[in-house]
C-alpha cells in the first residue's frame, strides 16, 4: 500500500507539471512523438517564457504581462524599442526600389 501510495505521489507530480506547461507556457499539444522533440519543445517554451519575463521587467511603459504579450507578439516584424510599443507604429517608408505586391480582381 506504501508503494502504490507513492507511485501516485509522483504520477500527480507529474500531472501537475503538465498542467502547469499547458496554462503557463501555452504547449497544447506536442509537435513531434520522441522524447528529444518533447525535450526541445518544452525547453524553447521556457526559454520564450524567460525573455517575454525579463523583458517586461525591464521596460516601463505596460504594467500588465498579458498585456505587454500581447503588444510584443503584435509587434514582432517591426523594429521597436521595447518601451515604446503603446506608441502607433511609425509610418511606412516607401522605397521605389523595393517591388510591391497588388492583388487584382478579375
Amino acid at each position: 500500500a506504501d508503494e502504490i501510495a507513492e507511485l501516485y505521489k509522483r504520477r500527480w507530480q507529474i500531472e501537475l507539471f503538465f498542467r502547469w506547461i499547458k496554462h503557463t507556457l501555452k504547449i497544447r499539444h506536442f509537435f513531434g512523438t520522441s522524447e528529444n522533440a518533447v525535450r526541445i519543445q518544452i525547453t524553447i517554451a521556457l526559454i520564450a517564457f524567460l525573455l517575454l519575463r525579463s523583458a517586461h521587467k525591464a521596460q516601463q511603459s505596460v504594467e500588465n504581462l498579458l498585456i505587454f504579450t500581447r503588444l510584443v507578439a503584435q509587434n514582432l516584424m517591426q523594429r521597436r524599442q521595447i518601451d515604446h510599443l503603446l506608441d502607433p507604429p511609425p509610418p511606412m517608408i516607401r522605397n521605389d526600389r523595393q517591388m510591391s505586391l497588388r492583388l487584382c480582381q478579375n
